[in-house]
């Protein structure tokens, strides 16, 4: 009778395991296009058999663990490529921005107006007494005068915008820190949907920034550069602390909050915009002030030791004031007079053309560096141009290379629903097998209490 015992308790293991083995096969198949979760697996072992009369009775079989299958490697990898797709895409997206402002070909933008500006400077050289081209020269100017600014005035919102999305990437990371923070509260271990729901965290951590993350048992910690963001249950903030530049522009460094250590964040959203908004823009505010500097200092050099129509001279034709792109403008008095402006090199020759001759020849002289002001424009936009095309082409590489650990991580853990069905249809025999021993087992019982 223990025999029969045995065999029928063989029988009613096999059942229930089966049993929820098709649950879990159940659920694997409901969430097939559930992004992030990762099928389960029951793994099933034998115990030792039972001996009557020094022989075996067989092996029964008991559900150990109910796991994930996940790779940590393949995770690992995923997590650092996809911060440099998020952070290649993010810089492609703003410096595209960026181009707005200074475009090569628009009518209204500075390399037209700079040209203009020249070619009305050289048609007053060839009439120095007309009004008219007089008047041309000083609208030209102040239109170009007006275009600095402008570009200035943007390149200065678009930064204190990228510094609001850096504040808003903080923010957001604060935020998922705090929650894998909570789940590790909570011993995920226990919970494979809580698990999946923590890994969904540091997928969109990874896509913020650069993150390590160390595990340990059913705990995690994350660190961003060597520092600590998550340990265990406890979370840090990260704070941003801006300094504000002499010419309007700004610097933005992440650190630990109630710390002085700087975050070295090098990928990921919140790398692009750090990248933009303490380098790039930076960059290009300085060589426009520059540009604008250089345009007004050598046209003033000129223009001042020129005489204008009523013989008066020392008066330089952009403002003294000008600092900078932001601040560049035509001086005020010629403004209102453009007879001031002076053209003659010669006191008592108004008819003499000079003065705007050579201011006009500046469009081919090299002023800064080896180059003229046109060609640092255009200079100035063709780096642009190049960056544009590095973040392009880095982020074109980088969508196929996440792609494909993309397709590793779903062959490992993603769900096949032809593998599922096919364990489906197993396990229902199984299941069937298993309550046909039980039903063996029945049988006997009865016909051996019969016998007796």
């Amino acid at each position: 009778m223990a025999g029969l015992a045995f065999l029928s308790e063989v029988g009613k293991q096999g059942m229930l395991l089966s049993q929820f083995g098709i649950q879990i096969t159940g659920k694997n198949v409901t969430n097939v296009n559930t992004r992030g979760y990762s099928r389960q697996r029951l793994d099933v072992n034998p115990v030792l058999p039972e001996l009557l009369s020094g022989f075996s009775m067989g092996s029964a079989i008991n559900g150990d663990t109910l796991r994930r299958v996940r790779e940590d490697f393949i995770d690992r990898q995923y997590w650092s490529q996809t911060s440099l797709q998020s952070q290649y895409a993010t810089q492609d997206s703003l410096l595209r921005q960026i181009e707005g402002v200074l475009p090569s070909s628009n009518e209204t933008g500075l390399s037209t107006m700079l040209d203009e500006f020249w070619s009305a400077w050289n048609s007053l050289a060839n009439d120095p007494e007309s009004t008219i081209a007089r008047t041309i020269v000083r609208d030209r100017a102040q239109t170009l005068a007006l275009s600095f600014n402008r570009a200035n005035r943007e390149f200065l919102a678009f930064q204190a915008t990228v510094g609001k999305e850096t504040q808003a990437a903080v923010d957001e990371i604060n935020n998922l820190a705090t929650q894998i923070a909570e789940l590790n509260k909570i011993n995920p271990g226990d919970n494979l949907d809580l698990e999946d729901q923590r890994d969904r965290l540091i997928d969109r951590l990874s896509e913020l920034t650069n993150v390590e993350v160390l595990r340990n048992g059913d705990s995690i910690s994350v660190y961003i550069s060597g520092l600590m963001l998550v340990s265990g249950r406890t979370s840090y903030d990260i704070e941003v602390e801006t300094t504000q530049g002499e010419n309007g522009d700004s610097y933005i460094t992440t650190i630990i909050g109630g710390t002085d250590h700087v975050i070295n964040v090098n990928s990921g959203e919140l790398g692009a915009l750090l990248s933009v908004h303490n380098e790039a823009l930076p960059e290009l505010l300085d060589r426009l002030d520059t540009l604008a500097i250089t345009l007004a200092d050598k046209v003033n050099e000129i223009h001042s030791a020129g005489f204008s129509l009523d013989g008066s001279t020392g008066l330089s034709f952009f403002a003294d004031t000008t600092e900078g792109a932001g601040s560049i403008a035509v001086n005020s008095s010629i403004v209102s007079d453009v007879e001031l402006i002076a053209t003659s090199d010669t006191l008592g020759e108004p008819g003499n053309g000079n003065v705007a001759k050579a201011i006009a020849d500046l469009a081919d002289t090299d002023v800064i560096g080896n180059q003229s002001i046109g060609e640092y424009y255009r200079s100035l936009v063709g780096t642009l141009g190049n960056r544009i095309q590095e973040a392009d082409f880095l982020k074109i590489n980088q969508d196929k290379i996440v792609e494909h650990l993309d397709m590793q991580r779903q062959s490992v853990s993603g769900v096949s629903m032809e593998e599922e069905m096919t364990r489906m249809v197993q396990l229902e025999q199984a299941f069937t097998a298993a309550s046909r021993l039980v039903t063996v087992a029945d049988e006997l019982t009865r016909t051996l209490l019969q016998m007796t």
